[in-house]
């Protein structure tokens, strides 16, 4: 970081002289500076969504009032002699990114978002990148933050500077209520029916829910063991045959693009010929893979979950432990979100560990190995559990060798404005046709273990995702504004031929609307595990011994 310090120095002295400012001035400044270049998402959302004309544009002048007050009164709290400079200049540059993304794939900057941001990788970090997000950072966030950086400050008493602050806070409330008076009943509306809008005000939503973050982090005071979970859970004595299990977590993939649910592209070839179930009415716990991966091993419900509290709590891994399995997790993406934190963990990241590598490793490659795994243990029940790469996004074209390039022409780009949607949902289905691949190779691996185990194959996606439906694209927007197919994941069960259960019913239960939910409770039902904590009612699989 010091080596570029020599390089900003030209820049910083081509800049213009800049006169002496009260610290209530530049946040008046920067404000406007939010309102004016940081939320073009905000104002074509709310074009959209109020129109053109007259009375559109006139509300939607109305609201640019209004933003422009909030982001003056947020400000002005945390802005504070010395803090000013280097709030103002990180506000800068997170909004300057915050505007790019929003803006390139209509995102919202939330926390789950924020918690996304956190855990993502150096991978997933580089399929963001790009130049012409690199432009947008230097002109819009670095060049901004240099000018900030480069404002003398006039500094005041303590005193004057606090009644200095009230009168800035006092008339920013004054004008953020004068906004509002006129159209009471276009902003009750906005509020109430238009919650999405609000997430997209640029920086109010990252700079609240990095606080909320925050508080949520101040407000964890457990630093005990961690809660027990079915310590009772047990294998029946009257079950003699082990059980060989492998879990696969996929990654944003939605069910609607799985041709063995009906879509018009054949993106199932190999699985299409496997004698499986396929659940299409899932529903899933989140839209991100933060939230969703601790949900869906936890023994909470969608309605109650709480990361927190997943944090402090075992989940169904131990729960197997208990039982007496021997848990393998192996991860192509960025990691287990905490989930795989006390079982036996390998990462399939770089080619160390992963022997099918090229323009990146492979989900194909987490099979290397796991026959001597097995073999290392040869008594007992077996749970592996695959978590893919997949369909992550934006970067589709690189979740696949080319080979599996079929559906054309395919975008080849970050930049998912650049591509056509047909392009974006080429790219998309090509990485659903190697997940094929892969989710069939899993199967052809468990084959060979059916003379001496009980084998079955779950497959469940983290969440869906958008490809430009309605202008959004990705995934991670709040659940409850979320459209549906981020939250339709795509799910399938393949059964071994010693694995005793009832597949006819099975089967035509499959289109029942099921959730997340069921992953925990299904799961301790393919083990054939005993325990309190087991809900009959939510375990999709029908056990035609009883068991």
């Amino acid at each position: 970081m010091l080596q570029i310090i020599p390089y900003w120095i030209p820049v910083m002295r081509a800049l213009p002289t800049i006169p002496t400012v009260s610290i209530s001035k530049l946040i008046l400044f920067t404000a406007l500076l939010f309102v004016l270049i940081y939320n073009r998402t905000f104002f074509q959302n709310s074009l959209a969504v109020y129109g053109h004309d007259y009375s559109g544009l006139v509300f939607v002048s109305s609201l640019a009032l209004f933003l422009y007050a909030v982001t003056v009164l947020v400000l002005g709290l945390l802005c504070f002699r010395w803090l000013t400079k280097p709030v103002l200049i990180a506000v800068v540059l997170c909004a300057s990114m915050a505007n790019y993304y929003m803006a390139q794939f209509n995102i919202v900057v939330d926390t789950t978002m924020i918690t996304n941001i956190v855990a993502t990788d150096q991978r997933e970090v580089l399929d963001l990148l790009s130049i012409r997000m690199l432009v947008q950072l230097l002109l819009l966030g670095v060049l901004p933050a240099l000018l900030i950086w480069k404002t003398p400050i006039k500094c005041r008493t303590f005193t004057t500077e606090i009644w200095q602050r009230i009168k800035l806070l006092a008339a920013a409330f004054s004008l953020m209520l004068l906004s509002m008076l006129p159209f009471t009943d276009q902003y009750s509306g906005f509020f109430r029916e238009h919650k999405l809008l609000r997430y997209y005000a640029n920086p109010a939503t990252f700079i609240y829910s990095i606080g909320k973050l925050l508080e949520m982090e101040l407000d964890e005071q457990y630093d005990g063991p961690r809660q027990v979970v079915g310590s009772d859970a047990q294998i029946p004595p009257e079950d003699k045959d082990r059980e060989l299990i492998i879990l696969v977590v996929g990654e944003a993939a939605r069910a609607d693009h799985f041709s063995i649910n009906g879509y018009g592209k054949n993106t199932n070839p190999l699985l299409s010929g496997k004698n499986l179930i396929s659940y299409s009415n899932v529903l899933s716990c989140g839209t991100a893979t933060a939230y969703s991966l601790p949900c869906m091993f936890s023994l909470q419900n969608r309605d109650t979950f709480d990361l927190d509290m997943a944090d402090t709590s075992e989940n169904l891994l131990d729960v197997l432990v208990h039982a007496g399995v021997d848990v393998l997790w192996r991860d192509n993406n960025s990691d287990s979100k905490g989930v795989a934190d006390f079982v036996e963990y390998e990462s399939f990241h770089s080619p160390d560990s992963n022997p099918v590598c090229d323009e990146e490793c492979r989900d194909i490659g987490m099979l290397s190995g796991l026959d001597t795994w097995i073999a290392h243990h040869p008594e007992g029940d077996l749970t592996i559990v695959l978590h893919q790469m997949g369909n992550h996004g934006p970067a589709y074209y690189r979740r696949y060798p080319q080979e599996f390039e079929r559906f054309v022409p395919a975008c080849h780009s970050s930049e998912l404005s650049d591509c056509s949607t047909e392009e974006i949902e080429n790219a998309y289905d090509n990485a659903i046709l190697y997940t094929d691949y892969f989710l069939a190779s899993v199967i052809d691996f468990l084959t060979r273990y059916d003379a001496s185990f009980e084998t079955a194959m779950y497959y469940m996606a983290d969440h869906g995702e958008s490809l430009g439906e309605n202008g959004l694209y990705l995934h991670g927007l709040p659940w409850m504004l979320a459209p549906h197919v981020q939250k339709n994941p795509a799910s399938l069960l393949w059964l071994g031929a010693n694995y005793a259960a009832d597949t006819q019913t099975m089967a035509s239960r499959a289109v029942d609307a099921i959730s997340h939910d069921n992953y925990f409770h299904t799961v301790l039902g393919l083990m054939e595990i005993q325990t309190t904590v087991h809900d009959p009612a939510m375990d999709l699989i029908i056990h035609s011994s009883g068991i």
